[in-house]
């Protein structure tokens, strides 16, 4: 929920008017009454006048009902909005570059209080390393969905992360495929050896087999001549 700015409400002050002479019915047109006399009314108009302002002052100074309804109402969205950013914080982890930040707004009571907030995390892939980055991906789309209610900004973290996510799972299956590869390449040339290396023992094993034949055959001619 949103909360628009408040407008500050002023306060008028009370006009007080003047109040009349006491005049004796009695006496319409005489001269004034005695001196203590009116000083006793000075007195008493004094006291009432004090009176008057202070609690003109009282109720300038005591909120309305509106202003009460939104105060709460920011008392209530700055708990929210702080919720909200601490949930992010905890499950970023090592990958939050900062402290939450927030956006203030002043209330009627003339306090701030928090009505919006972010939190800042890193989301590039770490270079040449997919699993890492898998892991890392995952952590981000918990720490975006990590308040109550994700707001369309963490939606949209979270959307990158797991695209981060697909794009480093195909990197792994294809590191993994060319590991593969090469083992099965390396594994043909050793089989590729240990024939060459039979052939060769297999044709060295006749030649040494052939050549003593070859010198008996000989001796076995030079006797009977």
């Amino acid at each position: 929920m949103k909360i628009h700015a408040y407008s500050q409400i002023r306060s008028y002050s009370p006009v007080h008017q003047e109040a009349g002479k006491t005049v004796d019915k009695d006496q319409k047109n005489t001269s004034p009454a005695p001196v203590e006399n009116n000083s006793s009314i000075n007195t008493h108009r004094k006291s009432d006048d004090n009176k008057s302002n202070t609690a003109n002052t009282n109720t300038r100074n005591e909120p309305n009902a509106e202003e009460l309804k939104k105060v709460q109402e920011l008392k209530q969205r700055d708990l929210e909005v702080r919720t909200h950013e601490a949930a992010h914080l905890a499950a970023a982890g090592q990958y939050a570059t900062g402290g939450a930040k927030f956006q203030y707004q002043r209330g009627p009571d003339g306090k701030n209080y928090a009505v919006g907030g972010e939190v800042s995390i890193d989301t590039s892939a770490i270079p040449n390393n997919p699993e890492a980055t898998i892991k890392k991906a995952q952590q981000i789309q918990a720490a975006a969905r990590a308040p109550a209610e994700p707001s369309s900004q963490d939606r949209q973290v979270a959307a990158e992360a797991s695209k981060m996510e697909s794009e480093a799972r195909v990197d792994l299956a294809e590191q993994r495929q060319e590991k593969i590869s090469k083992s099965k390449e390396e594994n043909k040339t050793t089989e590729s050896d240990n024939v060459d290396n039979n052939k060769r023992n297999a044709i060295k094993a006749y030649e040494e087999i052939g050549g003593t034949n070859s010198r008996s055959t000989n001796n076995y001619l030079s006797y009977t001549v």
